[in-house]
């Protein structure tokens, strides 16, 4: 009897140990997720209109010996310039619109009318038309120091090109071996373009800038008649009376850089 007391215990024993729930497993803490980390707003880059080309901020040598405007370092704001010459075309629209008046036809070299020069740039405008036009546009011409920058970029070149001689980079009376009999059509030299990608910053017209000299505005670039490389440097400088026209002379403009 007392045997079968013990066994039976046991046996409760066992079962009870078996019954056992077991000893609930804790849950990991969760692990914070990390802040996201804000994008930065994207800065707004300036535009320029169709066209024109972005002339980015920068800092320059201006002139090249005694005989240009050799000012130093100078820096510029950025700025657009349109990427050729005005064309006869363009002027030709704005003059039929009221907004400008007629460029001068006193010689056969003059554009103005002249079938298949379209686009050839407007010659035998001055100061005063060129500006005109550049308003009318919602431009303006650009200044000589805009100018020149435009033409060299930073790195000091003689040339819109670079450093080699000029040759068929450009629109000009090469040393006098009387070619061409006028200007070109705008862009017909892209090897000429300078590190900003405008063309004809060298040669086919003498450009109209906004820096007055005196009773001057001052011209840049060299154009179709010139026949000495000293002449179409991008540091060289020239200038005449606003009222001054000239089969030679044109301009292109500039405007400033807008925010979107």
């Amino acid at each position: 009897m007392r045997t079968q007391l013990l066994v039976g215990t046991m046996v409760a024993g066992l079962g009870f140990a078996a019954c056992a729930k077991p000893t609930p497993v804790a849950k990991p803490t969760p692990v914070a997720k990390p802040t996201p980390v804000a994008k930065p707003t994207p800065v707004a880059k300036p535009t320029c209109k169709q066209g024109m080309a972005l002339i980015p901020a920068g800092t320059f040598t201006m002139g090249d010996d005694e005989n240009t405007a050799k000012a130093g370092q100078v820096t510029v704001d950025a700025f657009c310039m349109s990427r050729t010459e005005v064309t006869t075309a363009a002027y030709a629209a704005c003059v039929k619109a009221a907004k400008c008046t007629p460029a001068g036809t006193f010689t056969n070299t003059c554009n103005a009318g002249v079938a298949g020069r379209e686009q050839h740039p407007i010659n035998c405008v001055d100061w005063d038309q060129a500006d005109a036009y550049c308003t009318a546009q919602g431009l303006r011409l650009p200044t000589e120091q805009e100018w020149e920058y435009a033409a060299r970029g930073t790195d000091g070149r003689l040339f819109p090109w670079g450093n080699a001689a000029p040759s068929d980079q450009l629109c000009w009376n090469r040393y006098g071996e009387g070619k061409p009999s006028s200007t070109c059509p705008v862009g017909a030299y892209p090897k000429g373009r300078s590190p900003f990608d405008l063309d004809d910053m060298s040669g086919n017209v003498w450009e109209w800038t906004s820096t007055q000299a005196g009773s001057a505005r001052v011209d840049r670039g060299g154009g179709w008649l010139s026949d000495d490389p000293s002449i179409v440097r991008s540091a060289t400088r020239d200038g005449g009376v606003p009222s001054n026209q000239r089969d030679n002379l044109g301009f292109r403009c500039a405007g400033s850089a807008a925010l979107p």
